[in-house]
């Protein structure tokens, strides 16, 4: 399972802008980067809001430099999250000619695919700090441009981040990841290419099932539909969230701003059926069969948190997955779904196509095996696979949900109601290029800052079970 995500701040409903004054010298050596930050989102939280604020110097935004003030019902700050660059090296050039064609030859050398099959995206300017993503080092930014490539395939979709000026790429990532107003169409086995637009429900595929529309002959066409009201129903009752407002896509067809998907797609170079399902950024793709409740959560999420933290590159790839399967599991579970009941509640995937794929109870027993902690068995920094070291974001949550002793600690679970106002304040306060310890420190200030607040009956002592889990998973610890 896969998404599609950016990292621009883009404010969530109710959410007030203000640009700052902000001017910053750029120099050819290094130079402490004069502090220049713009207010980007503001979001309503049950303990109070949360305000982020995104770092830029010269006006050119620092990839994953942010700031989250976590504030009480009275406006005081509780805490705060996220980092920011201290220093600066180099200079923009006067254009950014070379970057595409960089990117496309990285993209090249790393999947085998001709050039001639491959197009850029204009590039656009970020300033890159690999620390502000857990690398070791001095924190120093340097002149980059994020392009990102196609390739044939649908799947086929990549960010470079060029240094500026050279032909070095200094990091990449897969934009592809394994969505009320709903608009559901079935793609009948048909082979989609390798844009955005050859999915689209509403335009390159006729609506089968729309709100309030007739019941469809096809099976997935129905569940999804039936899915994403589920997924729309718990983020409005349980954080107050409309998820068709902050997701939706309007296509101009007519319907609106819908959560919108397409069932039963092909996909060039893979076999067919299709047996995966994905977020593109704008809408929701599916496989035939891949249409449980917990898989269409997960996948819906990659938008909320595209549009919330923007977690990408690294450690974020992992997390970003996390979250995913920690709010698909409790959409699925919330809504009574018969496929996560008895022993199957912590398996995503179950009654699928592709079968339970991963165990958030334990995540070392999952079908491709994940490490359970921070620097535990399996756990591999270098993050070759971002649904690997999720394992950890979701025994943490099966930890602080339902309880359990586990590495030397005991977790009196909190129960699901109290788990999710947690780990919304997660999703909400954590940043761009967020790490795992990120997550550690989110965890705890999201439970104290609910605890000060009395929301959902949470307690000091629900937030030292909430440490427990924290210190058993060594999310309390930098990756090695």
């Amino acid at each position: 399972m896969s998404r599609n995500r950016v990292i621009t701040g883009a404010a969530v409903a109710g959410a007030t802008v203000a640009a700052l004054a902000a001017s910053a010298a750029v120099t050819a050596g290094p130079a402490v980067a004069a502090p220049a930050m713009q207010q980007v989102a503001a979001q309503s939280m049950p303990f109070g809001s949360v305000v982020r604020y995104q770092q830029t110097i010269a006006g050119v935004p620092v990839f994953g430099g942010q700031q989250v003030d976590l504030l009480d019902q009275h406006g005081n700050v509780v805490a705060k999250h996220g980092k920011t660059t201290k220093r600066t090296a180099g200079q923009f050039p006067a254009t950014d000619a070379g970057a595409a064609a960089t990117a496309i030859a990285d993209v090249v050398k790393r999947s085998g695919l001709p050039a001639t099959k491959l197009t850029a995206d204009a590039p656009k300017a970020y300033w890159y700090d690999a620390t502000l993503g857990g690398a070791r080092g001095e924190s120093v930014a340097v002149p980059t441009y994020q392009v990102v490539v196609h390739g044939p395939s649908i799947e086929d979709k990549w960010t470079e981040v060029v240094k500026a000026g050279s032909q070095q790429v200094l990091t990449s990532w897969s934009e592809v990841r394994e969505a009320v107003n709903r608009d559901v169409c079935d793609a009948n086995r048909k082979v989609v290419s390798g844009t955005n637009d050859s999915v689209r429900c509403g335009t390159s595929f006729k609506l089968s099932r729309k709100e309030g529309g007739a019941s469809s002959s096809i099976q997935d066409v129905n569940n999804v539909y039936n899915f994403f009201g589920n997924a729309q129903d718990f983020y409005q009752s349980a954080v107050g969230v409309d998820l068709t407002s902050l997701i939706g896509a309007d296509y101009n067809d007519g319907t609106g701003k819908a959560l919108r998907g397409t069932v039963r797609i092909c996909v060039q170079g893979e076999d067919c059926p299709f047996l995966n399902a994905f977020w593109d950024g704008e809408q929701m793709a599916f496989g035939e069969g891949v249409t449980t409740d917990d898989i269409t959560g997960h996948e819906l999420t990659h938008g909320v948190t595209q549009h919330t933290s923007g977690l990408q590159g690294g450690q974020a790839d992992s997390i970003n997955e996390g979250l995913s399967d920690v709010f698909g599991q409790f959409i699925a579970i919330t809504a009574n779904d018969p496929n996560v009941q008895g022993a199957n509640r912590w398996q995503l995937g179950a009654g699928s196509a592709i079968g339970a794929v991963r165990n958030m109870q334990d995540p070392t027993a999952s079908k491709k095996s994940q490490p359970d902690r921070v620097n535990g068995p399996g756990w591999d920094t270098n993050n070759p696979d971002v649904h690997i070291n999720d394992g950890v974001i979701n025994k943490a949550d099966y930890l602080i949900t339902d309880g359990d002793t586990f590495n030397g600690q005991t977790v009196r679970g909190l129960g699901m109601a109290k788990a999710i106002q947690i780990w919304w304040g997660v999703e909400n306060t954590l940043t761009p290029s967020a790490t795992f310890h990120d997550v550690g420190d989110a965890l705890n200030s999201s439970c104290q800052a609910l605890a000060q607040a009395g929301t959902a009956g949470i307690t000091a002592d629900d937030c030292t079970q909430v440490g427990n889990a924290v210190t058993a998973t060594q999310l309390d610890q930098d990756a090695n």
